[in-house]
């Protein structure tokens, strides 16, 4: 590339990191309750309490905060990493695309796209640091280097691809599983390379092999149950999520970003060329349909397909987008003015609904500057259990670390239910019963407590100490 079209990346780069940045312009602390999670994950593998199991799978990620957290801050640095990511997914999207093609506009145009997808407390996406976000640049370089090493016959690239799908087994699972089909597919396409070297890619048994040893490992299932096991838990039934909806397409992708998809789909059959990026929207709008006929989505839940699709929709967009410029370009009588124009305007039709996100999938914050400022002061006290309303005590071990009665999602719902009628009645008899029963050693209360309890702080927040 010469340096025009390198200084044209990097300022779709730039752009890109600070669209992504923008949530955090007024927020300094991280959204989304499963970014909290990890960051306590994190702090657990410093307290050396870090505890691996079925429910708490993705140590790559944490073990990668953990690393992060011995350079700077978790809680406030936290706010660049969503962009960052995304800047480094975006980079991968454009190898991917760049390579496979050797285009360098359908690159750029995969990232403007790219950086188009929405984000929401549901589906998740760009805006929150997640397994799920983190593991976006390992799909685009494992599908480059499978899809390559099939057709190149270069088994270095195979193994490359194989090494990232067992690194992704342990970082976040789904987003190796989601694409089990396409590659099974995609392979199709090459049988006779594979029934060739057959032994070679039974090697790629190594990935699901390690899935269900770490299964097995973690939930002591006896073997002869351990398959039926298995297979039920890759079969996600509606009412997987915490929050079930019936998420409408544009929640995550725009239209005109859809419509220029579907023209770059109907290019790239009629070329014949590019499969990779036929069969994965292909696939998983498969699944979808499976998952609204029969209300069970197989090897990924149907919110982790919506977003799995999403990222696949930018390449597709991109060309559609190619396609119509060169069209244009053609049968204008200006070549570069009227071409401009319609880039232009694909672009902020595409960015139009950006920031539109429903009502109840707005972003929450869990706690503002007085809420840090608090917990920062209950760090430097002794250790003990804190009761405090679920919201801020999702970020009590993360900031202060000490452990909550309850947060807001990871913890019994008795806990939780216990918190809520301590914040809820007045009666300080009542409330002395409560604190016998949780045995607390702070409570961390927004409002003043007129009872015998002895208050250590009253900046913002009040803080109860007992024992």
């Amino acid at each position: 590339m010469n340096r025009k079209r390198i200084f044209i990346l990097f300022f779709v780069l730039a752009l890109t990191f600070f669209l992504l940045y923008s949530p955090h312009i007024k927020y300094p602390y991280p959204y989304h309750v499963d970014e909290w999670r990890a960051i306590s994950e994190a702090t657990k593998i410093s307290n050396n309490n870090y505890v691996v199991g079925i429910h708490n799978t993705e140590i790559i990620f944490h073990l990668f905060l953990f690393l992060i957290s011995k350079m700077s801050n978790l809680v406030l640095s936290y706010k660049f990493f969503p962009a960052l990511w995304s800047v480094i997914s975006a980079i991968a999207l454009f190898f991917l695309v760049y390579k496979k093609t050797n285009n360098y506009y359908l690159g750029i145009l995969s990232i403007i796209f790219f950086a188009s997808i929405k984000s929401n407390v549901n589906i998740m996406g760009l805006w929150f640091f997640t397994p799920l976000t983190f593991s976006i640049p390992f799909i685009f370089l494992y599908l480059y280097f499978f899809t390559e090493g099939i057709e190149k016959q270069n088994k270095k690239f195979l193994i490359i691809s194989l090494a990232i799908m067992i690194l992704l087994v342990f970082t976040h699972a789904l987003s190796f599983l989601f694409a089990i089909p396409i590659l099974a597919v995609y392979s199709f396409f090459y049988r006779s390379y594979v029934k060739k070297e057959w032994k070679f890619f039974l090697l790629f048994l190594l990935a699901p092999l390690a899935g269900i040893i770490f299964y097995n490992f973690f939930t002591n299932v006896p073997f002869k149950m351990l398959f039926q096991s298995l297979f039920q838990s890759i079969q996600f039934k509606e009412g997987w999520g915490v929050l079930e909806m019936n998420n409408s397409p544009l929640e995550v992708y725009s239209l005109t970003g859809y419509i220029l998809a579907f023209i770059g789909l109907i290019t790239i059959i009629k070329e014949k060329k590019y499969i990779l990026f036929v069969i994965w929207p292909t696939i998983i709008i498969s699944s979808i349909i499976i998952f609204k006929i029969s209300e069970i989505s197989y090897l990924v839940p149907y919110q982790r397909n919506i977003y799995y699709l999403a990222i696949s929709l930018p390449i597709l967009s991109a060309f559609g987008t190619y396609g119509l410029t060169k069209y244009i370009s053609k049968v204008s009588k200006s070549k570069r003015i009227v071409p401009f124009i319609f880039i232009v305007l694909i672009i902020i039709l595409t960015f139009k609904s950006y920031y539109s996100i429903p009502n109840n999938l707005e972003l929450y914050k869990i706690i503002d500057d007085k809420d840090y400022q608090t917990l920062i002061f209950l760090k430097s006290q002794p250790q003990g259990k804190v009761l405090a309303e679920t919201f801020i005590s999702t970020a009590v071990y993360p900031v202060s670390q000490k452990s909550p009665v309850s947060s807001i999602l990871f913890d019994s719902p008795q806990d939780k239910e216990k918190v809520e009628q301590f914040f809820k009645i007045d009666d300080c008899k009542l409330k002395w019963k409560l604190i016998q029963d949780i045995q607390p050693r702070y409570i961390i209360s927004k409002e003043k407590i007129n009872c015998d309890f002895r208050e250590i702080y009253s900046s913002g927040n009040y803080i109860y100490k007992f024992w």
